[in-house]
């Protein structure tokens, strides 16, 4: 946790997070019918050889257990690059796009109207409709790099481009284009209009902001997915969709927060910061251990621990820690692979790599009183509950507030790990990391151990959380929240670390839902794709009792407020107050970050011929 101004409400835009069944079922896609869950009966280290092998790693791993089932390709083909999704609104008039959202990309790009190669099932941007669309001219590429300009041959366009080294069937080219595009924030006034879907409206040029993006030419294997409709680059680099609505003046600060809800569901991107009325636990900080100059986002695995008994939260458990086992690894040489630990939205895995295997299996089989198993498990609901939970433990960030014990925090280490108590500690059940399989009544495992190129944290471990991305700062934010729809009773938005508390309390071990089993058989639901939301109850005084002496409390301090303003009410000094508070605002940082993480390419976006 660390203190800073925290932008207000009304400057943060909240979003949909689609899940990938929702998408099928909304676009009605023969897919769902045809029950899209059975695709998760595969092997875990096969989908993750698949999704390695798409996404240009090289290894004997990646060939070993490359895409070799139907269901395997499958999945791989219908997710493409992501597993959640936002819909955004392109061109004057609108043109709605639905695209994989995944912090490993750069640069957003869809197929146009010009695309040759891009899948029968796809519609395509008609960009020729859109009366505010243009092409990004010759030396002023966002693509562009020291090396190279960007330009074709012809110096005519800005040519981009997405490839994958081993699977030559995956593909993607395009052109640098630029046009309006709408993603939210403008509710009331499209409401105003009489406007419910922006779709064939001006609501992009009116509302919007104008966005560098990819027009692709081609685009063929799994970049040609049947579901989505291209991709949002959530990256760190300069022409990733949050830094460029900061560039635009749409937003203040670059960062956001993505909050994935249990289940199939999706969740909440809030671009501009985070909303701590959405949070169940304290934000916690760790380092973004990227190299400068790169674009993704990696952290230091420093512990992981296995928690017999299972819990969703990681308040759950036994408080001094004798039903916690710590895994015997090398940390160093878990996260040597790709020069830390890569945190991945578009990865349905939990991939360990291969130095923590033998330790893994060695406790789980000590914990459990069976092998860990990648194959298909009969489980009752129950016994997935009581399965063991896992908790990862990452290296704290460089700029944490160290002002405040952290055992009174749950979701840092404490006293866990005297040598470094900041560490953040997020948990990650059995709901998380097995997947149910309705075709066969059977579970499967979404964890690999045998990882040759590096660990990653996928959705497996990012469900029933809230990650945030501060691009400036070299940190990510993490947090519970287990449905990510702000709680009743809590106070308005504040800094990093001044907000009220969240349900679970430090060190409690108390459930606040009056039951160890949120979504199994106590509460009535179940777990798997199928699993119900419930609602989240906030705050801890419902006694009559209580209430009649919170109330009885109000009321004395407003009427003391009263009394004291009545005898010391002060003049009218109107016009000095005006005079002060304006030369304040002129000489007064109020915390603002300056935002120049490229200033020639936020010149170049802001002014080209046709837009402001």
């Amino acid at each position: 946790m660390e203190h800073e101004e925290e932008p207000e409400e009304e400057s943060l835009i909240h979003l949909p997070l689609l899940s990938l069944e929702s998408i099928l079922a909304e676009r009605r896609h023969p897919l769902l019918e045809n029950h899209y869950t059975d695709l998760w009966d595969v092997d875990a280290r096969e989908l993750f050889g698949s999704w390695a092998l798409r996404r240009g790693y090289f290894s004997s791993e990646a060939a070993k257990y490359g895409a070799t089932s139907n269901n395997g390709r499958r999945l791989q083909e219908v997710a493409g690059d992501g597993t959640h999704f936002m819909k955004l609104y392109v061109g004057s008039p609108a043109q709605l796009r639905v695209l994989a959202l995944n912090t490993g990309t750069d640069f957003s790009a869809w197929p146009c109207e010009d695309c040759y190669n891009c899948g029968s099932q796809i519609l395509p941007y008609i960009q020729s409709q859109s009366n505010t669309f243009t092409t990004m001219p010759c030396g002023r590429c966002a693509s562009a790099s020291d090396s190279s300009d960007a330009c074709d041959e012809t110096r005519t366009s800005c040519i981009t481009s997405g490839e994958n080294r081993l699977d030559t069937s995956s593909v993607w080219k395009a052109y640098e284009s630029r046009d309006y595009v709408y993603v939210g924030g403008a509710e009331a006034e499209l409401k105003g209009m009489g406007v419910i879907d922006p779709t064939g409206t001006d609501a992009a040029e009116r509302f919007g902001f104008p966005l560098v993006f990819g027009c692709q030419t081609e685009a063929t294997g799994w970049f040609a997915s049947q579901v989505h409709d291209g991709i949002a680059g959530f990256s760190s680099a300069k022409t990733s969709f949050v830094n460029q609505m900061v560039f635009q003046d749409k937003l203040k600060y670059s960062r956001f927060t993505m909050c994935f809800q249990k289940g199939t569901t999706g969740g909440m991107v809030t671009l501009g910061g985070f909303n701590p009325k959405t949070l169940d636990s304290p934000m916690v900080y760790v380092q973004n251990e990227e190299t400068e100059g790169k674009t993704a986002f990696k952290v230091f695995v420093r512990n992981i621990y296995l928690r017999k008994g299972g819990g969703q939260s990681i308040a759950d458990g036994d408080a001094k820690l004798s039903n916690v086992v710590k895994l015997n690894f090398d940390a160093n040489a878990f996260n040597a692979g790709n020069g830390g630990t890569i945190v991945d939205s578009g990865l349905p895995l939990l991939v360990f790599d291969q130095s923590i295997q033998e330790t893994f299996l060695s406790e789980w089989k000590k914990m459990v009183g069976a092998e860990f198993s990648f194959g298909k498990l009969i489980l009752t609901e129950d016994d997935v509950l009581r399965l063991p939970t896992l908790i990862l433990q990452i290296k704290a960030h460089d700029g944490v507030d160290k002002s405040f014990d952290p055992n009174t925090v749950p979701s840092m280490a404490g006293e866990r790990d005297p040598q470094n108590p900041f560490d953040a500690m997020i948990a990650i059940p059995a709901t998380n990391y097995l997947e149910f399989i309705p075709a066969t009544r059977t579970y499967r495992s979404k964890i690999t151990l045998d990882s040759k190129i590096g660990s990653f944290i996928g959705i497996v471990a990012m469900e029933g959380h809230a990650f945030y991305y501060d691009l400036t700062s070299d940190r990510i934010g993490m947090a519970e929240s287990f449905n990510c729809q702000p709680k009743s009773g809590l106070s308005g938005l504040g800094d990093d670390d001044m907000f009220a508390l969240p349900t679970i309390q430090s060190g409690s071990g108390a459930d606040p839902w009056g039951t160890n089993d949120p979504w199994g058989s106590a509460s009535g639901r179940g777990v798997g794709p199928n699993t119900a939301s419930y609602d989240q109850h906030s705050g801890t005084c419902t006694s009559a009792t209580c209430i009649s002496f919170v109330t009885l409390g109000y009321c004395t301090v407003l009427v003391a407020l009263a009394a004291a303003f009545k005898k010391y009410r002060p003049k009218d000094k109107s016009k000095k107050w005006d005079r002060d508070v304006n030369a304040d605002d002129a000489d007064t940082d109020f915390g603002r970050e300056s935002e120049t993480l490229n200033p020639e390419f936020q010149q170049n976006v802001r002014h080209v011929e046709g837009f402001a």
